[in-house]
């Protein structure tokens, strides 16, 4: 009875030291799943709060100076001539983008000449024309890019969704090869009807018009597309561009630029770029008519962006 009673603490022992053992054990697991995690949790909610400080920082807190503006001489050709010279100036530091058409019958000075700025450009090319409208104008350009008026197309075909654009007035012409019959107002234009728009000659405000079309074409563009939507196509959509100028643009110039851009296109609302208008007046008729720019357009672009 004794051995009996023995044999019977020794396994209620044993079921005891087993039941031990295996609390032990269950802890063990469960601690170390517990505690792995609120190690992962804790990980996970950091990593989210770094990302939403740096996602605020590069949006919010991001720092330019004047330094970070870039000036972009841009001329649009059709059949061989020159028919606009728009400067596109992108100010991050001031979030804004001004966009200025030259007239192309504006006057520069060239050596110990006057002359206009398509008859230079047809002399000359790019790089004297550049550089004689910055000496006349004050804006010094960081890059140029020559675009025709069929790639201009190809811009729009690019981007697939045509250009929204408000026309000022009705448009009606038959002739030169061109045919257009255009009511005014806001339209969203295919890549055929924006050339047809620049092409358009019976503008009412004449040939200040005609040109100031081009910067209104240019700022469309910007407001339409420079957007943060776009920002995973930025690559693609410069690669895209680019080879449809003829330009000084080179990938370091790019690199330098983009995050200015991408701040001005985490910004754009749909009126980040402004059109702005050269003062100056139109003397003589016809073939003879030359534009004479009053004062330096450098000191407009100022006035405007501050």
């Amino acid at each position: 009875m004794a051995l009996w009673e023995k044999k019977k603490k020794k396994k209620r022992l044993s079921n005891t030291l087993v039941f031990l053992l295996a609390f032990i054990v269950f802890l063990l697991v469960f601690g170390g799943l517990c505690l792995w995690a609120v190690v992962k949790i804790n990980e996970e909610r950091r990593a989210g709060e770094s990302s939403t400080a740096s996602g605020f920082e590069s949006s919010k807190t991001v720092s330019f100076t004047q330094e970070d503006a870039r000036n972009l001489l841009i001329v649009t050709t059709d059949q061989g001539a020159a028919q606009g010279f728009v400067a596109v100036r992108e100010d991050p530091s001031l979030t804004k983008i001004g966009a200025v058409a030259f007239p192309r019958d504006m006057v520069v000075d060239y050596e110990t000449s006057e002359i206009r700025l398509y008859e230079l450009y047809a002399q000359k090319g790019v790089g004297v024309t550049k550089t004689a409208l910055e000496n006349t104008s004050g804006v010094t350009f960081d890059n140029y890019a020559v675009i025709t008026y069929d790639n201009i197309e190809r811009v729009i075909d690019h981007f697939e969704a045509g250009l929204i654009f408000t026309l000022n007035e009705d448009l009606d012409y038959q002739g030169d090869g061109l045919s257009i019959q255009m009511s005014g107002g806001l339209k969203t234009l295919t890549s055929s009807q924006v050339v047809d728009v620049l092409r358009y000659p019976n503008w009412h405000a004449g040939r200040k018009q005609q040109a100031n079309v081009q910067a209104q074409v240019v700022a469309a563009l910007i407001n339409q597309y420079l957007r943060e939507s776009r920002a995973a196509q930025a690559d693609s959509d410069f690669s895209a561009l680019v080879n449809l100028v003829k330009s000084d643009i080179m990938v370091s110039h790019y690199t330098q630029a983009k995050p200015g851009l991408a701040y001005l296109a985490s910004r754009n609302t749909g009126d980040i770029c402004q059109v702005l208008a050269v003062d100056g007046e139109y003397q003589g008729s016809g073939e003879a008519l030359r534009f004479y720019a009053k004062g330096r357009v450098v000191d407009k672009l100022q006035e405007t962006f501050g």
